[in-house]
């Protein structure tokens, strides 16, 4: 074979391979997870063995009646009795010979052929990580990279080949160190022996899974059976008495294995990051996990302008220096530098939008948090230099992939004509006159971004022209907004603890260990502090406005100011009441999407849904009517829709069926509502606070 050269990032020399070793913490999650799994071998054995001695009982009842009273409904009997036992052992056999198939809808394989320099550059890593090839390379269009398999009960004892899968996102925001570790890291999960017992894990729970929630196939089986004979039925409904008390048991095997199960995978996290540090380096796993996190929000930010646009009938050639486009504005908001075209992101970066004092260990946590494992690469300290050249540069014609991954994303979209093509150009002039629309001027330094204006008494202000806006809006004062939604949000999960929500008996708050029943008294202080903040907001508000109104005065408007400011508080009110409506209304319906409902409790959820919604027609009628004489908020087909939803009293469930139409029609309207709502609300304030400025302008 010849070898393709390639461009690799350096390996570290010199390093003592005892970091590879795993660790004590490790060791005892594994035998917990051993011990695990013989319980559920065990408990397996003795279901087995019931519904084998019930099927041996219903075999020599059914026998035995037949034979002894030959009549037609004792046959049937004798064959229902029978059907019975051999069901029960169907269900706890079934699920044993399933596979399990990773959806490759997504995913586009390439070769060797295609890609020689990428496959080179995997085969070298595999090398030094001491890990096999995988069976196949894919692409797809996310931020991730992931090894997976498909996978069946003798998954744990046959020997499995695994996939990679390599997302053109990801390798659209790191650098070649950055991207050598990122696999390394995942190789490093299969590079020793001891992680075999993560697939032996991920089997059992899968059966377990299957045997709760995945069994429609078993469910058609058993109705199938039902239907020949009243007799049958009869015979069906208690097998599926029998089948929920299996079920029920399993449930209890499945919290303990899962729970063992996700306390070994965080330790494998940390067991595979050394792997990626021994080949690497310490910094650049490091450096791609904070990065990450950016891209991510900016790839998901990108789609949702995409899904925004493909109205207007536009659709981008190449996604991948969109999605840098964004990444890029993403760090400009935050005040990220950037270096080699990548954000340069650290631990406090988003340091003002984590401040919580309250630390939880997550026991359902598959992933350890991305501050542990930042902290135990540090440790290892293992230094290399870094290779700042794009990950792109071991793709062979990487635009071409590129615009054939953006291409195969838009494969099932369908488009009124021929759409118009966004390049790089046209994409920046869109997104930035988009980022522009919702971007509240920076003299006021993101201190009104996403929250309302506290409500003001404007008559008891007299209108203070002391200071500038710089002062007012100092560093104290701006991290006040920061501070309250932290103190809310440690506040729900503190009341969560204290009502068993949250099944934990300990944790940490501002340093210190806590018992559960510390949560009341920590509740008390920390609503104590919520008060004193947000009076202190709204005395910053208020200081403002007051500013403001002095500025006005010197113009005239000092009256129109104090209108403008009263509008807003009345539609910012109302706006809570509609965001409210809303959420109620989602909240009624969620149940149908993640819960397997029976008729009966999807019947009490439609009645929830059609109680809400007289208010939410209502309220959407008035909208509709105010916006359509306004400023437009919402398009012409958007208008459709809604017209179309308050026409008629739509049944979303007519058993034993949902009218997927007429929840597709409810879940656009209920976005459009929320457009409405939240945007009239927003163009109000920015329109205010970028008029209020002309004043300062003015005097200057």
């Amino acid at each position: 074979m010849s070898t393709v050269p390639i461009p690799y990032a350096i390996t570290p020399g010199g390093v003592d391979e005892t970091v590879l070793q795993p660790s004590s913490t490790f060791k005892q999650e594994v035998l917990k997870v051993l011990f695990a799994i013989v319980f559920f071998i065990a408990v397996y054995l003795v279901l087995m063995a019931a519904a084998a001695g019930l099927a041996f009982l219903c075999g020599v009842g059914g026998f035995l009646l037949v034979t002894n009273l030959p009549k037609f409904f004792t046959l049937m009997i004798g064959l229902g009795l029978i059907g019975l036992g051999i069901m029960v052992i169907f269900f706890l056999v079934i699920f044993l010979f399933k596979k399990n198939k990773v959806d490759r809808s997504h995913l586009t394989e390439i070769t060797q052929s295609e890609q020689p320099e990428l496959f080179a550059f995997i085969r070298t890593l595999t090398q030094e990580t001491q890990s096999h090839f995988p069976k196949k390379i894919y692409i797809s269009s996310e931020v991730n990279a992931s090894v997976f398999y498909d996978s069946s009960f003798w998954s744990m004892f046959l020997p499995i080949r695994k996939n990679l899968q390599i997302g053109l996102a990801l390798v659209n925001s790191v650098n070649l160190s950055e991207f050598k570790a990122i696999l390394a890291h995942e190789f490093g999960h299969f590079s020793q022996r001891s992680m075999k017992l993560g697939s032996y894990v991920y089997n059992v729970n899968q059966i377990i899974y299957n045997m709760l929630y995945d069994n429609d196939s078993y469910g058609r089986t058993l109705e199938s059976w039902a239907n020949i004979s009243g007799y049958f039925a009869f015979f069906a409904n208690i097998t599926i008495k029998i089948v929920m008390g299996i079920q029920w048991v399993l449930q209890k095997v499945y919290s303990v294995v899962n729970k063992n199960y996700m306390a070994l995978s965080r330790q494998m996290e940390f067991h595979a990051d050394p792997v990626s540090a021994y080949v690497s380096g310490s910094d650049h796993l490091v450096t791609s996990l904070r990065r990450l996190e950016v891209a991510d929000m900016a790839y998901n930010r990108l789609l949702g302008h995409y899904e925004r646009w493909h109205k207007q009938n536009l659709k981008p050639d190449n996604l991948y220096p969109h999605h840098s486009a964004v990444m890029q504005q993403l760090a400009n908001e935050q005040g990220i530098s950037i270096e080699n075209g990548l954000p340069q992101v650290n631990a406090n970066s988003f340091a003002r939008f984590n401040r919580t004092r309250l630390v939880i260990k997550d026991q359902w946590a598959s992933h350890p948090s991305t501050e542990d494992r930042e902290a135990h690469l540090k440790r290892l300290n293992i230094k290399t230099e870094t290779m700042n050249a794009s990950a792109w540069t071991i793709f062979r014609n990487a635009v071409d992939l590129q615009k054939q991954i953006t291409e195969s994303i838009y494969s099932q979209v369908n488009f009124e004509g021929n759409p118009t093509t966004l390049d790089l150009h046209s994409f920046q002039k869109l997104f930035s006159d988009g980022v522009a629309q919702y971007e509240l001027n920076k003299s006021y330094k993101g201190f009104f971004d996403f929250r309302n204006i506290s409500g003001v008494n404007l008559k008891s202000l007299e209108g203070s022209g002391a200071g500038n806006l710089d002062e007012l809006l100092n560093d104290q004062t701006l991290n006040l907004p920061y501070i309250i939604e932290e103190i809310k949000s440690d506040i729900e999960n503190l009341d969560q603890i204290r009502q068993g929500t949250i099944p934990v008996k300990t944790f940490e708050f501002d340093g210190k260990k806590y018992k559960k029943r510390d949560a009341e008294v920590l509740l008390a202080r920390l609503r104590e502090e919520l008060l004193k903040a947000e009076g202190e907001l709204i005395t910053a508000d208020t200081a403002i406005i007051s500013f403001f109104l002095a500025a006005a005065k010197k113009s005239g408007q000092a009256e129109r100011l104090c209108e403008r400011y009263n509008e807003l508080f009345q539609v910012t009110a109302s706006t809570e009441q509609d965001l409210k409506k809303y959420g109620q209304i989602m909240s009624d319906i969620n149940p149908i999407y993640y819960n397997n409902l029976p008729i009966d409790g999807i019947k009490v959820v439609m009645t929830k849904v059609k109680n809400s919604e007289i208010e939410i027609k209502e309220r959407l009628g008035e909208l509709s009517r105010e916006t359509a004489s306004a400023e437009p908020f919402i398009d012409e087909e958007e208008r459709k829709t809604i017209d179309e939803y308050l026409s008629k009293n739509h049944e979303y469930f007519k058993e034993p069926d949902f009218n997927n139409d007429a929840l597709s029609l409810f879940n656009r309207t209920m976005n459009i509502y929320y457009t409405i709502v939240s945007e009239r609300s927003f163009s109000m304030k920015k329109k205010l606070l970028e008029w209020q400025l002309s004043f300062i302008d003015a005097e200057k």
